[in-house]
């Protein structure tokens, strides 16, 4: 029955679709899993006319990175959500509601409020832009509860949302905005953050102070910043900033201990000329910038990460798919530079630099207590950090319809960040850090792309 329904949702898709869409890549092999010769199917449907989308995108894969999908009927093969949703767009207004990819409004590999990695998740979006003025609201679902009763510790999952807004003026070819995020625990929607145009932090403080007194507490955990970008048709340039638990504390009352959790980003690109395009990116984050609130010993709260475990049926999440934002997380120097050429085909070449020390997306305060944690600028400061050197190459090419391509990625990493799990603090919730180990890294694959417009 499970497979008759899907084949009969494909074929009634596809009756209603503009556009079909196979991709298929062979891992040959991936250093991430030792796994040689792996599959990925990646089949998505498109209709679009001149003011609503409707588009279904999911992955099919056995690369061995994730628990397994209904085994007895699929193999060693599991499924991920991609792109999948739709669109409204009435002249400067966009709509959009699904399960969809999510990305900042900053274009860059290391973007801070939401990651470059584009995760998909449930999602609700009202967008609005003209030639002077940029707004964005949006709702993300991070996760849902469980329902495992009673015991705080045992749970892998708590209702979680997130509301993520921004501001921009356009000045020519300058843009300059502010751009928020909202964590709150215990409920899935906010609809006045999504709603209410002013700033979350207005509404949050009005909530918790004015209006209920402090009968009821809205401590929810809010992230601002910045962001200004320059494009015209040679470059494209940004800087992008994130502060979490902001408070003046610094400059007006330094004898409280206070804690640096700030991000930052800048780079951009510049065209040779027509075809080849140079780009440089750099970013970090100050060590706690992303980890959840230890109040009451609880490790649960307001963490800017999509889980709460560090497992999920054996498998170890991938702290780069587990931070909402920037996806090296906290306690990280990143840097990139690179050349795209793109003519009579697609190319792409990178060379990285990566710093990483000790960080935890679910343990408050890391290997410290639970309820402790180091003031001030803490960025690096311990004696073994983890040192990543990669180049990666992505080559595509078209013929008509079809799509052909192959990726390779090379590198060293020398102490590379172990996942702790015999922690003796107050929450036992694992973090990462740096080993004695070294690892390389060899990835390789092919794939080939077939777009079918119906």
């Amino acid at each position: 029955m499970k497979k008759f329904f899907l084949i009969f949702l494909i074929l009634t898709s596809t009756i209603f679709a503009t556009t079909f869409s196979l991709r298929y890549e062979n891992i040959i092999y991936t250093s991430d899993t030792n796994k040689y010769f792996s599959n990925v199917f990646t089949p998505a449907i498109k209709y679009q006319n001149d003011n609503f989308s409707f588009f279904v995108e999911m992955t099919f894969s056995n690369d061995g990175k994730s628990p397994l999908f209904y085994e007895e009927f699929y193999g060693d093969y599991y499924i991920k959500f991609k792109n999948s949703g739709v669109s409204l767009n009435l002249n400067n207004v966009k709509i959009s509601l699904g399960n969809l990819e999510n990305y900042d409004i900053v274009d860059s590999p290391y973007s801070l409020f939401i990651s470059s990695l584009g995760h998909s998740k449930p999602t609700i979006s009202f967008k609005f832009e003209d030639n002077n003025f940029k707004y964005e609201s949006r709702y993300i679902l991070i996760s849902y509860d469980d329902f495992v009763p009673l015991n705080l510790s045992t749970k892998s999952s708590i209702d979680k949302g997130l509301n993520l807004k921004y501001y921009a003026i356009k000045y020519g070819n300058f843009t300059f905005g502010y751009e928020e995020a909202s964590v709150y625990v215990n409920r899935l929607f906010d609809f006045e953050y999504f709603s209410n145009p002013l700033p979350n932090f207005f509404v949050q403080y009005y909530r918790e102070n004015v209006l209920y007194n402090g009968i009821r507490s809205f401590n929810d955990n809010s992230l601002m910043g910045f962001f200004a970008s320059y494009e015209d048709f040679e470059k494209y340039l940004y800087a992008q900033i994130l502060i979490d638990d902001f408070n003046a504390n610094r400059f007006f009352n330094p004898d409280n201990p206070t804690v640096d959790k700030i991000a930052w980003s800048f780079g951009g690109t510049y065209n040779l000329n027509n075809y080849l395009k140079a780009k440089i990116f750099s970013a970090g984050a100050t060590k706690y910038t992303f980890q959840p609130s230890a109040d009451s010993g609880n490790p649960l709260y307001y963490g800017y990460t999509y889980f709460i475990v560090e497992k999920i049926k054996d498998f170890i999440i991938d702290y780069k798919d587990n931070y909402i934002g920037y996806k090296y997380g906290e306690n990280n120097l990143a840097l990139l530079v690179g050349l795209d050429y793109s003519k009579d085909f697609n190319l792409t070449g990178d060379l990285e630099f990566i710093l990483s020390g000790t960080k935890s997306p679910i343990n408050p305060w890391t290997e410290k207590n639970g309820s402790t944690y180091e003031r001030g600028f803490n960025l690096l400061n311990e004696e073994k950090i983890e040192k990543t050197f990669l180049i990666s190459l992505n080559i595509s090419k078209k013929f008509g319809i079809m799509e052909i391509g192959g990726f390779i990625k090379l590198g060293e990493i020398f102490n590379v960040l172990k996942l702790v799990e015999e922690v003796n603090d107050n929450v036992k919730k694992p973090y990462f850090a740096p080993s004695d180990e070294n690892k390389t890294i060899f990835d390789l694959s092919i794939f080939i792309k077939v777009n079918y417009n119906l």
